[in-house]
């Protein structure tokens, strides 16, 4: 009975089912059903499935507007997909996704795609002031699931799936980023916004493989919306390191798109200014990152954040030939080019400046924690006895092409301003990696007919090590710097040029300067109140030092410690030039001596014997010399005020009037006399009674007596000794004479006079003017009782 079901049942399925009607019918079933499921039912099943497992398991929501598969073709097509955030922001989405797998995946053993093709896909990021983005926040609910989902396992990763692609293209693709910073001068909850958006996007993969060692071509473009283009041409390996050595471009790209992460650090208003790099692009395992060729940044402007006042600019700044290594650890550029470079300087009335008012704050703060953590580091890897090779920059030059600088003090009483401009010339090359400094070259013009030149040697990593620069300028009008000697010396400028040579070494941070100051026709102008002025008679001292031909020439030594954190450049030029003049002021004669090379300690100062008033030799040589040196001065005025003594000059009055009235009566008995002599045997009568008359109760029979000596033997006769008895009267007689201060004045005086005649000689050509010698009242003077002359010292002031 069994074995009899069992034969019909074999029988029923070679009859029914296993017939050729019925396999062809199962066949097409199986079509249709593969048809089916293929056209209508992946669809459905993708869309469904896609949607509710990112509303799910992610909390976002994710929409397709269809969804077109063929089973035959093996092609998908996803058509208005678009990714939304938890707060409806749209995170990711595109036009169409068109996927083309090829059968050959089967016998491949690997993802084949005739074709992939994204069009108009857009990806949008946002960070927030947190640190936060859109992706990172899906990027961790993602990790977070499928860590929950996994089981824990001790076997390696899977290694990535076979995947080769003919063609993978994207086009017209855009992304959007938008920051949030927050602001540097604000409290935490402000914020400033940056956005920045390529579109545009065009990437082409031609053969793409996940096979090791297997590269392929790839190009790249897009265009920035605000400005700014981005192409790259070349080759990309994935496995199994990264390679790719592409052609890379940017042009135009507009840096104003940066302004809001400069803001970060620097109180700016980036204006314009635009990037333009052409060069090959390489990275490998040996090189992680290496650029080259050619670069430039175009019309630049650089403003003031708080007031809009210009800082720095240029109109352009290029390099035909520039290369980056991060594995060299080398930055070195051909020579740069800087056309149309502007800059403005400006110290404000509080003495802070433009530019060091920039920092932010809380730049500042955080710059310092960076210094602090980098140092600890630099510890941390000299304690494992590592130490991280510098990175080198080269420049092989830099050539200004008509650049210029405006500069600004408004700290001092006056404003002050001026400015270089056509300033043109060359730096040679600068080397992070060498001790060579670099030699400057400069050229430029100041004002409107001003020259500055600047040429030396810069260690410009180190500048302070080794520094050896000189400055000149010519042809400065000194009138616009009055603003600095109102603040050195209360007194405005009315007129004259400046020529300056400023002579600059530094050696191991000490300073070893030399100032050379040359003045054309200085004429000061008005005083002006000003607190830091130095009390200093600059009438006396510009007459002093301006020669005949109005030229007033100094120099000005300058040293010190730039190490040190007390050294102010400013106060060592005001101490130089303080003490310049100082010693100028106090001490003008040996000035004036030292223009005509005469030894003499003191020029200003005449001698004359006593009662005399006439210029002894050595005396009138001195004189000679000090009109020589007023030739040169002609600015200075002499002032002389005749010197006397009663103690000096009137014994030899008193002698000279005795004399006159012993003259007086041998006039009157007739009795002449060339050189009447007091003491004079033949002239005794008259001496005796002109004694007789000063001194009428001193009888001369007494005198006589005193100067008349005993014998020196018994009956030997006496010694009258008549030249002791006359010296005796003559001496009396000269005592006896009144001497007036009004006829000591005659003799200082006459001193003043004779000096005054000396210097004027009308006769000679070589005289000074008679107005630039001022007679003024005589004046009395002591004299040392071990004085052999009496001096007149000579006044000096400016005319």
């Amino acid at each position: 009975m069994e074995g009899g079901s069992l034969h019909r049942f074999g029988c029923y399925l070679r009859t029914k089912w296993a017939s050729p009607r019925r396999i062809r019918f199962w066949l097409v079933l199986l079509v249709v059903l593969y048809t089916l499921l293929g056209f209508f039912g992946a669809p459905w099943i993708i869309q469904y499935f896609a949607e509710k497992t990112v509303t799910e398991d992610y909390d976002r929501e994710l929409s397709i507007a269809s969804v077109q598969t063929n089973p035959y073709t093996l092609t998908v097509r996803l058509s208005g997909v678009a990714l939304h955030d938890t707060d409806s922001e749209q995170l990711l989405g595109w036009e169409q996704l068109f996927v083309d797998m090829s059968w050959s995946s089967i016998t491949h053993r690997a993802w084949t795609f005739t074709t992939i093709q994204l069009d108009a896909p857009v990806i949008q990021e946002e960070r927030f002031v947190s640190g936060e983005t859109r992706w990172s926040r899906l990027a961790a609910q993602v990790s977070s699931t499928s860590a929950s989902e996994q089981t824990p396992a001790t076997e390696e990763p899977a290694a990535l799936p076979a995947l080769q692609t003919s063609s993978l293209q994207i086009n017209n693709g855009s992304v959007r980023f938008t920051d949030h910073l927050r602001e540097a001068t604000a409290d935490a909850s402000s914020s400033a916004q940056a956005a920045l958006t390529l579109e545009q996007i065009g990437l082409s993969l031609s053969d793409f493989s996940l096979e090791e060692g297997q590269s392929f071509p790839v190009s790249f473009n897009g265009q920035l919306q605000a400005g700014g283009q981005l192409a790259l041409d070349g080759t990309l390996q994935l496995l199994p390191t990264l390679a790719f050595d592409s052609s890379a471009s940017i042009r135009d790209l507009a840096l104003k798109q940066a302004e809001p992460y400069l803001r970060q650090v620097m109180n700016v208003q980036l204006e314009s200014g635009t990037l333009t790099v052409d060069g090959q692009l390489q990275t490998d395992a040996q090189q992680p990152f290496a650029l080259q060729g050619s670069a430039g940044i175009d019309d630049l402007d650089i403003k003031n954040g708080a007031n809009g006042e210009a800082l720095i600019g240029w109109q352009s700044v290029q390099t035909p030939q520039f290369s980056v290594s991060l594995k060299d650890q080398q930055l070195k550029t051909e020579s740069i080019t800087v056309d149309g470079l502007s800059g403005k300087v400006v110290i404000y009335a509080d003495q802070t400046t433009n530019f060091g008012q920039l920092v932010n704050g809380d730049a500042q703060a955080s710059d310092s924690s960076d210094a602090a953590a980098d140092a600890d580091a630099a510890a941390d890897a000299s304690a494992d006895g590592e130490s991280a090779a510098p990175f080198a920059i080269i420049i092989e030059g830099i050539k200004l092409n008509d650049g210029g600088l405006q500069f600004a003090d408004n700290s001092l009483p006056l404003p002050f301003s001026t400015r270089i401009h056509a300033l043109n010339g060359e730096l040679t090359t600068l080397s992070s990696t060498s001790a060579e400094p670099a030699r400057v070259n400069l050229e430029g013009e100041v004002a409107e007919y001003g020259l500055v030149t600047v040429d030396g040697a810069v260690n410009a990593w180190d500048p302070m090590r080794e520094t050896n620069v000189q400055l000149r300028f010519r042809n400065l009008q000194v009138p616009e710097y009055s603003p600095y000697t109102v603040n050195f010396a209360g007194r405005k400028i009315a007129g004259g040029t400046m020529d300056l040579d400023l002579d600059y070494r530094i050696d191991d941070s000490q300073l070893e300067g030399e100032n050379n100051l040359v003045l054309h026709d200085l004429k000061l102008g008005e005083k002006m109140a000003s607190s830091d002025a130095m009390d200093l008679p600059l009438n006396l001292a510009i007459a002093l030092l301006q020669d005949s031909n109005g030229v007033i020439d100094l120099t000005l030594p300058v040293t010190g410690d730039v190490g040190n954190p007390q050294f102010d450049f400013s106060k060592i030029i005001r101490q130089a030039i303080g003490n310049a003049i100082t010693s100028v002021v106090t001490a003008p004669f040996s000035f004036l001596a030292s223009l005509v090379g005469f030894e003499s300690d003191d020029l200003g100062r005449v001698e004359f014997a006593a009662g005399r008033m006439d210029l002894l030799p050595p005396q009138q040589q001195r004189v000679n010399k000090l009109r020589e040196a007023l030739n040169q001065r002609p600015q200075l005025v002499l002032e002389l005020a005749g010197p006397y003594s009663r103690d000096f000059d009137a014994p030899l009055l008193q002698k000279e009037k005795a004399v006159e009235e012993l003259q007086l009566r041998l006039a009157e008995t007739e009795r002449a006399a060339a050189e009447p002599s007091l003491t004079a045997e033949a002239n005794q009568d008259l001496v005796e009674a002109m004694f007789q008359s000063y001194y009428p109760d001193t009888p001369l029979a007494e005198l006589v007596d005193y100067f008349t000596a005993e014998p020196e033997t018994p009956g030997g006769e006496t010694q009258f000794d008549a030249l002791a008895y006359r010296n005796y009267l003559a001496e009396q007689i000269i005592d006896a004479q009144n001497v007036t201060e009004a006829e000591l004045k005659v003799i200082g005086n006459a001193r003043a006079q004779a000096v005054y005649q000396a210097l004027v000689s009308p006769q000679d050509a070589a005289g000074v003017a008679a107005e630039r010698v001022r007679l003024l009242a005589p004046e009395a003077v002591d004299v040392g009782d071990d004085d052999q002359r009496i001096a007149m010292e000579i006044g000096v002031s400016a005319g």
